[in-house]
């Protein structure tokens, strides 16, 4: 019986309090399994409620990805890798609160308030190339919170071509993001899927990609000395690149170092990071913090069905005979790389423009590829994969990106996607499979 006055999401949401640190615990220290079984019950549960109140669009999806899960299971006789895929799933349930935790220790620097205001003080079109970098460094560790961030310096007077123009600097900046760092969902997915690769390796080369796609966004900035003013954008955000750059070599030497995947890395080296950062504010920020982190933790149950479900998806699609025996015959050695890097890139863009979600696509693809031999090396593949969600997210318009950034800059969606973004996102897509073949081609 949920007691008067409170809803099914904040009953959710202390679920979600739970199983965070049950997780933590059993990420840390051998787990009993009494403790892994009661982690498992108080998840599939959390689940179920996520699913019973989720919109019908996420709905849907879910099931869809649970209907799929289940069909190859029964199939393919494969009941444990789907148990052992969806205990697997378990850490997003500690991921994602660990990111938002970091996410509001950041946004609590009072520093922010001075580089909104000297962005907010910038013509439109300085505004532009300060947002296009504000908005990559900071989402590289806040994800799609730097919308909060950036969106307080639009003017209260600006046109609606001006706000427009300003969300879409935003989103290309927190799009390219997305390619190289392990504090967003994709490279924590990709990385898993994928853990023969050096997690140094794939967040080097997403950053090589992520340099072009700002030199792309810098070309349609029209003020002089774009190189300058690139670095004014930088250095306005100098007090955050420690912080930034700690987050992601954590991540990567925890993951290097311990052996473990960048989704159990990140879940245990964030926290701390963030108490840390929290301990040279005010006092007054930490409680805010926790407070602030625990409301979102009722928000977070569509996000982390639709992840942890295509997830368990994933893991069983790479070990079932019957997805091997299906693609085995379209797929092989003889297809340039070329055409394999364009492919995944082409299909990721294109699936989302129809309600896709980037983490279903992303799940199939990698586990499609690791059942063949082709004449593309990983490192390329898992790094096309992450070119095609970042594209993707720029265009998708039900993915979190474009939603959080339009509500935020108060524009519409379509003034969005239909817009100099999409062809952005279209060269940007073109110019990385250009880079990723080439590399290939060289090395591979």
């Amino acid at each position: 019986m949920i007691p008067k006055g409170l809803r099914i999401q904040q009953v959710m949401g202390w679920f979600l309090a739970v199983i965070w640190p049950l997780e933590v615990l059993r990420l840390l220290f051998p787990a009993p399994a009494p403790l892994t079984s009661a982690a498992s019950v108080l998840f599939l549960v959390y689940l179920l409620l996520a699913i019973a109140t989720a919109h019908q669009a996420a709905r849907a999806l879910s099931l869809v990805l649970l209907s799929g899960t289940l069909a190859l299971a029964w199939t393919d006789g494969a009941w444990d890798e789907a148990i052992a895929g969806f205990q697997d799933a378990m850490i997003f349930a500690a991921f994602l609160p660990s990111v938002f935790l970091l996410r509001h220790a950041f946004t609590g620097d009072r520093r922010l308030n001075a580089y909104r205001t000297e962005v907010a003080a910038a013509s439109p079109e300085r505004q532009k190339g300060l947002l296009l970098i504000g908005s990559h460094l900071l989402g590289s560790t806040l994800t799609v919170g730097a919308f909060a961030v950036l969106a307080p310096v639009v003017p209260q007077d600006a046109t609606a071509a001006q706000r427009s123009a300003l969300a879409q600097a935003a989103i290309f900046g927190v799009c390219t993001s997305v390619i190289w760092s392990p504090a967003f969902v994709a490279m924590a997915v990709v990385s898993d899927f994928m853990p023969q690769l050096p997690l140094w390796k794939l967040v080097l080369l997403g950053l090589g990609l992520a340099v072009m796609g700002l030199v792309l966004g810098f070309a349609s900035v029209n003020v002089p000395g774009r190189f300058r003013l690139a670095a004014s954008g930088f250095w306005a955000l100098r007090f955050i690149l420690p912080w930034v750059a700690l987050s992601a070599s954590a991540i990567i030497l925890a993951s290097s170092l311990a052996g473990v995947s960048t989704l159990v890395a990140a879940s245990l080296t964030l926290p701390p990071i963030a108490l840390f950062l929290l301990l040279l504010q005010p006092r007054g920020n930490i409680p805010l913090t926790i407070r602030q982190t625990r409301a979102n933790l009722d928000r977070l149950g569509a996000e982390i069905s639709i992840v942890a479900l295509a997830f368990t998806l994933g893991a069983v699609m790479l070990i079932s005979p019957t997805v091997n025996e299906a693609i085995s015959g379209v797929l092989g050695p003889d297809i340039p790389a070329p055409l394999l890097v364009a492919g995944i890139v082409a299909v990721m863009m294109a699936t989302v423009l129809i309600g896709a979600h980037p983490i279903v696509i992303a799940s199939i693809l990698l586990a499609v590829f690791a059942s063949v031999e082709t004449r593309l090396d990983d490192l390329f593949l898992a790094a096309a994969v992450l070119l095609g969600w970042g594209c993707s997210a720029m265009i998708a318009p039900a993915g979190l990106i474009i939603i959080v950034s339009t509500g935020m800059f108060d524009v519409s969606r379509k003034s969005v996607i239909l817009s100099r973004n999409a062809r952005s996102a279209a060269v940007f897509a073109a110019l990385g499979i250009g880079l990723l073949s080439a590399l290939n081609a060289l090395l591979a």
